[in-house]
C-alpha cells in the first residue's frame, strides 16, 4: 500500500464494524486536541454477518459499508479501523533497558514466550512504558489473566539471567492474528477504501474517553464496552492500560430473552431496552429480564476486578460505561448497585463541537453509546512510523 502522499493532516475515515452494525465518523480537528464531527453514520447488519467477532458473510458486511460511504458522501479514501476480541493478546512484559529500535529486533523473541498463539500467525507490536523497580514483587507488576505460553524451566532462567544484567523496564505487548486484520482489511478494501491504520478496540475507547476526561487523573478505573457479542473490560491506571478481559457475553444475550419471552420482533427489543414500552409490556417483568440477562456479565466483571486488585494491590475506583449495553436505561444504576462503586455513562460525544445544521443533536446524543470506539479511531492521525 502506498501511503506516501499521507501525512498526519490527511483526513482519515473512522470505520467500527461490530457485530450488529457498522458505525462511520469523521472528525476535523479546528485547534490541537478539539474536534468537530464531520460526518456520522451508521448501518445495521443483518444477525448472521457477525458471529462472536468473525465476520461471516463478508460480501454482505462490504455491502453495507459501501452504502453507509454513499450516503455519508465520504470523500477520502483512507481509513482506520480496529480490531477486538479473542485474536487480541495484550500483556505487560519485563526487559532489559534497551533502545526502542533494540526491542523492536528482539521483539519476536521476547514475545514468543507469552503470547497463546503460533508467532507466525500475528502482527505483533510493542510500547515501551518505562523503567522499574527490580526490587518489586515480579507477579504484582503483572496485570494479564494469562500466563506465558511456555513456562519451562529455560524460561524462568532466562529471565533471572536478564534480571541480573540491571535495570529493567516494562513494555505493553500487542499480539493480533494476522486473520483477524486481514478480515477487516479486506472489507475495507472492497468497499473501496484504502486502510491507513489498524488499531485496537482498547486503544480507541482510551482516545474516546479522553474528548470528555483525563484518564490521567483519574486513578485506577474500568472502561466498559458493552457490546453485542462481547463485553471489553479495560482497566486504566493513571491513563496507562493496566488490564484487560474479553467476556464473551453481550447484549445479543438480552436481545435473545427479550424476543422470546414476550415474543416480539428484533426492532422491537431496542425500544424496550430504551425504556419505550408498549401497553402490553410491563415494566417490572423488563427489569427482571435485563437484571438476569447482565447478571453473568457482572459476575465477570467482579471476578477480573478482584483478580486484579490480588495482583495489582489496587481497586478500581470508578467505572464508565460505553457501547449499545450503555443505551439501556438504568443499567448504570444497576451496575453501581452490584459493584458497590461509583459508575457513569461514557459520553465522548459531548466532548466534540456539533454544529446543529448539519446534525440532529437528539440523534448524535442516542448514538453516542453505540459510536465510542468510532470516534475514538477518528482522533487517530496517519504517522509513517
Amino acid at each position: 500500500m502506498d501511503f506516501m502522499f499521507l501525512s498526519k493532516k490527511s483526513p482519515l475515515v473512522a470505520i467500527d464494524i461490530g457485530s450488529s452494525s457498522i458505525k462511520l465518523v469523521q472528525l476535523t480537528e479546528f485547534k490541537e486536541g478539539q474536534y468537530e464531527l464531520t460526518r456520522f453514520g451508521m448501518m445495521p447488519l443483518d444477525k448472521e454477518c457477525i458471529v462472536e467477532g468473525a465476520i461471516k458473510k463478508p460480501e454482505l458486511v462490504a455491502n453495507a459499508l459501501k452504502n453507509l460511504i454513499k450516503a455519508e458522501k465520504i470523500q477520502s479514501r483512507y481509513a482506520v479501523s480496529a480490531v477486538a476480541g479473542e485474536a487480541v493478546f495484550i500483556k505487560k512484559i519485563k526487559v532489559p533497558v534497551m533502545s526502542e529500535e533494540e526491542l523492536s529486533a528482539k521483539i519476536t523473541q521476547e514475545a514468543e514466550q507469552y503470547i497463546p498463539f503460533d508467532i507466525d500467525d500475528v502482527a505483533l507490536d510493542f510500547q515501551i512504558l518505562g523503567a522499574i523497580d527490580t526490587d518489586k514483587d515480579e507477579e504484582s507488576e503483572n496485570f494479564e489473566e494469562s500466563e506465558p505460553a511456555d513456562d519451562s524451566q529455560d524460561n524462568d532462567e532466562q529471565k533471572e539471567d536478564s534480571n541480573e544484567e540491571g535495570e529493567m523496564m516494562e513494555a505493553l505487548l500487542v499480539a493480533v492474528q494476522k486473520e483477524v486484520i486481514d478480515e477487516r482489511t479486506d472489507i475495507l478494501l472492497e468497499a473501496g477504501l484504502k486502510p491507513a491504520i489498524i488499531d485496537l478496540d482498547v486503544f480507541a475507547l482510551m482516545n474516546a474517553a479522553q474528548l470528555t476526561t483525563d484518564l490521567s487523573t483519574m486513578g485506577t478505573i474500568a472502561l466498559i464496552d458493552l457490546g453485542d457479542s462481547f463485553t471489553h473490560i479495560n482497566i486504566i491506571q493513571d491513563g496507562a492500560m493496566g488490564y484487560t478481559r474479553d467476556i464473551p457475553i453481550g447484549g445479543g444475550y438480552l436481545t435473545n430473552i427479550l424476543m422470546s419471552k414476550f415474543q416480539i420482533p428484533f426492532k422491537q427489543t431496542l425500544d424496550i431496552k430504551r425504556g419505550k414500552l408498549s401497553s402490553s409490556i410491563k415494566e417490572e417483568e423488563v427489569v427482571e429480564v435485563i437484571v438476569r440477562a447482565y447478571k453473568k456479565v457482572l459476575e465477570e466483571v467482579q471476578k477480573s476486578f478482584e483478580y486484579f486488585s490480588t495482583l495489582s494491590d489496587h481497586k478500581i475506583e470508578r467505572v464508565l460505561l460505553c457501547g449499545g449495553g450503555s443505551m439501556i436505561r438504568g443499567l448504570d444504576g444497576f451496575f453501581a448497585d452490584y459493584l458497590k462503586m461509583p459508575v457513569e455513562i461514557l459520553d465522548p460525544m459531548q466532548g466534540v463541537k456539533i454544529n446543529p445544521k448539519n446534525f440532529d443533536q437528539s440523534l448524535t446524543d442516542e448514538m453516542s453509546g453505540l459510536s465510542t470506539v468510532a470516534l475514538g479511531l477518528a482522533t487517530r492521525k496517519f504517522d509513517h512510523k
